[in-house]
């Protein structure tokens, strides 16, 4: 097992792994913006990619992409025309289509590139879950690593026998955390909450790990078995 490690602004990340890819990039979508200090700080080092509206967010923080991909039916024109201007490779597509923006950056993405994805919250449920279902995806099919983040809210994908560490900078601003079963058949192991699981069963007919509390320095997942995702949402 390898160690992926990643600094988050709101605390230190680091997933124990058989899988990960060979650097780490930042995906912007078109969902909730990210705080501009939060978005800098993480988008630091990293090759930024952008699913269409996601384009505004670096427009707003003078941060050039890498790629810019989508149908321009969303995002501001004086960003699209910034980021033409400025060089960045353009994927532009047909506005009827059946992928989402997201789906078709993802399909072009490069290969074994783990992803931190910002822009993912807010807006539309259905929006939401296709964004969660084609990053899970997109992990499997490349046998990498995927974390949706911004200030508020944190999901991380974890598959069979992979565990992950995250030391919280402060506990106090966690208003829960949360164990989202994205398989029908699951088993979990959690430690350093309030209420700690060993080996337990965790069925999508059964989300019952929902709105623990973080009360130690470190806190310690493993999925033993099926597809999990580990979720922390932040007080405003």
């Amino acid at each position: 097992m390898e160690n992926w490690k990643l600094l988050l602004p709101q605390g230190e990340l680091e997933i124990k792994t058989s899988r990960q890819g060979s650097s780490t990039a930042l995906l912007l979508a078109g969902g909730r913006k990210p705080a501009s200090e939060w978005l800098v700080q993480i988008a630091a080092s990293k090759d930024i990619y952008c699913a269409d509206k996601g384009i505004e967010c670096c427009c707003e923080n003078n941060l050039k992409p890498v790629w810019l991909c989508g149908d321009a039916d969303s995002a501001a024109k004086d960003c699209w025309e910034k980021a033409q201007l400025s060089g960045v490779k353009i994927l532009l597509h047909d506005p009827l289509k059946d992928d989402t923006d997201l789906q078709l950056l993802l399909a072009a993405m490069p290969e074994a590139v783990n992803i931190v994805a910002s822009g993912i919250w807010g807006g539309r449920f259905d929006h939401l879950y296709s964004n969660v279902f084609s990053l899970l995806n997109y992990k499997i099919q490349r046998d990498v690593q995927v974390v949706m983040a911004d200030e508020q809210e944190i999901l991380l994908l974890l598959q069979e026998d992979e565990s992950l560490i995250f030391k919280p900078f402060s506990s106090e601003n966690i208003e829960a955390l949360s164990l989202l079963p994205l398989t029908d058949c699951n088993e979990v192991t959690l430690q350093g909450v309030q209420w700690n699981l060993e080996y337990a069963p965790l069925l999508s007919a059964h989300p019952y790990a929902i709105s623990n509390m973080v009360e130690k320095e470190k806190v310690v997942f493993t999925c033993n078995q099926g597809r999990v995702g580990f979720y922390l949402k932040y007080k405003l």
